[in-house]
């Protein structure tokens, strides 16, 4: 019974990876999922650079709770979308990701530097 829920968990965890978030190459690694930190408690930031960028990703980018692309994805910005940069962070894998904001100054999330203009805000959590 012990392992048929846990084969049946993994499964299901896999179906979810494969089926919903697209992670890109340069975020792929081996760390074990235990090490990837999501929540905005975890990743506090302050509004520190204030430029304006945009969305640079043909079908949007994913926003998420977290910087990287195992966090949950809180929704998807569109290509073009003008978003304010707060400031970025390097995660476990060395890759960049800048907390947005809408031009009104609602919260969005992380989103890859990589599908930023300008690779993302300029000034460090």
């Amino acid at each position: 019974m012990r392992v048929r829920r846990v084969l049946g968990g993994a499964v299901a965890g896999a179906a979810l990876l494969l089926g919903g978030i697209a992670v890109p190459a340069a975020q792929a690694g081996t760390a074990d999922a235990s090490a990837v930190t999501c929540g905005n408690a975890y990743w506090p930031h302050n509004p520190n650079d204030g430029r304006l960028g945009s969305v640079r990703k043909t079908g949007g980018a994913a926003a998420h709770t977290g910087p990287y692309g195992d966090c949950t994805t809180v929704g998807i910005v569109a290509d073009g979308t003008t978003v304010r940069y707060d400031c970025y962070v390097v995660n476990d894998y060395g890759n960049t990701w800048t907390w947005v904001r809408t031009q009104g100054g609602s919260s969005l999330g992380w989103v890859y530097d990589a599908y930023l203009s300008g690779n993302g805000a300029s000034e460090p959590c």
